[in-house]
C-alpha cells in the first residue's frame, strides 16, 4: 500500500504539540513554533469541517481576551483555544474574499498598539507576527475554496 500511514496525521500532530510543548513562553518562541502552534488541529480551515460564514456558530471570546488582538468587525468566532503557557488560539470566518480580508487584518494588526513582523503574503494565505500590549502573536488567513469569498482567519496570543 502507497501513501501516508494511517498513523501519519496523529504523528504530525503529535510532533507539532511536542515543538510548542518546548516553547514554554510565547516570548522564546521562534517562527517554526508559532507556525505550529497554529498549524494544530482544529485552526485552519484546512480542518475536516470547513465553515462558510453564512453557516458558522458565534463562539463568545473570553472576557480575559484582549480587546486590541480582537478579530476585525463583521468576522464571525467559530473556536476559542486555550494553549499552554496562558495562549490562546481564535478561530474566525470572514465573508470577505481572500484580498479584502488580507486588508483587514494588516490594519487591525498594524494598529491598536500592535506591530507587524515576519509575515509572507502568498496567492491563498498569508500570515504576520505582531507584538506589542505586552503581547505577542500571529495571525494567518486561508482563502476557503468550498465557500465562495470566505476567508478563514487563525489569531495566536499570548504574553
Amino acid at each position: 500500500m502507497s501513501g501516508p500511514s494511517r498513523g501519519a496525521a496523529p504523528r504530525a500532530a503529535l510532533l507539532a504539540v511536542t515543538a510548542l510543548g518546548a516553547c514554554v513562553a510565547l516570548g522564546g518562541c521562534g517562527t517554526d513554533e508559532m507556525e505550529a502552534a497554529m498549524a494544530a488541529p482544529g485552526s485552519s480551515a484546512t480542518s475536516a469541517a470547513v465553515v462558510c460564514a453564512k453557516d458558522a456558530k458565534p463562539v463568545d471570546l473570553p472576557a480575559s481576551f484582549p480587546v486590541q488582538a480582537t478579530v476585525p468587525d463583521g468576522y464571525v468566532v467559530t473556536g476559542v483555544e486555550a494553549r499552554s503557557a496562558g495562549r490562546t488560539v481564535v478561530t474566525a470566518v470572514s465573508s470577505k474574499p481572500f484580498t479584502q480580508t488580507l486588508a483587514d487584518m494588516q490594519r487591525a494588526y498594524s494598529t491598536r498598539g500592535w506591530t507587524a513582523s515576519e509575515g509572507e503574503v502568498e496567492h491563498r494565505d498569508a500570515e504576520s507576527n505582531f507584538a506589542g500590549n505586552g503581547l505577542r502573536g500571529r495571525w494567518a488567513i486561508r482563502e476557503i475554496p468550498e465557500c465562495t469569498d470566505n476567508t478563514s482567519v487563525s489569531v495566536l496570543i499570548g504574553k
